[in-house]
């Protein structure tokens, strides 16, 4: 056994300290990947925004079109008073995922939501008639034919769960 200098009663034994540190470091990792790092939403229906995506992605839209799901997940992007982005973000793999209410409650970038609806396909002229409204073309140019949800219900500010 060696004594470790300077740090009287303590005894150093090769092998067991880099354990340690590799077990918490290990913890410590596993613990950072259940916050959502990605933040692509909660699977309380069984839909979550990175399924509903790599659906589209692979080609397979109909797998996830027409089903309700509800979706938990950090707002993204404000793009008008009508629609948000969920999910991905900066240090994620995962697109977003468009969310478009009628009567939307005002959100913030950042805020945890909770968001109740139909996976659909964008068609932007569906939803202008779906709305009643106009919306400006520019700003939803990046996802004809990607998927987004028709929210029937969201909860904002729903804290971290």
């Amino acid at each position: 056994m060696t004594v470790v200098r300077g740090v009287p009663g303590r005894q150093f034994f090769p092998g067991r300290r880099s354990a340690r540190s590799a077990a918490a470091l290990l913890l410590a990792a596993a613990a950072l990947a259940g916050c959502g790092g990605d933040d692509t939403g909660g699977e309380e229906s069984g839909l979550d925004v990175r399924g509903v995506q790599e659906a589209f992605e692979r080609g397979d839209p109909g797998a996830v079109t027409g089903e309700r799901g509800t979706f938990s997940a950090r707002v993204e992007d404000v793009i008008s008073p009508w629609a948000f982005t969920i999910g991905g973000g900066e240090f994620s793999d995962v697109d977003p995922l468009l969310v478009i209410e009628e009567n939307m409650p005002p959100v913030d970038q950042d805020d945890p939501v909770r968001v109740e609806g139909i996976v659909r396909e964008f068609d932007l002229s569906r939803v202008e008639k779906d709305l009643g409204v106009d919306l400006a073309e520019p700003l939803y140019q990046d996802f004809g034919d990607e998927p987004y949800v028709k929210a029937e219900k969201i909860a904002e500010d729903v804290g971290e769960e």
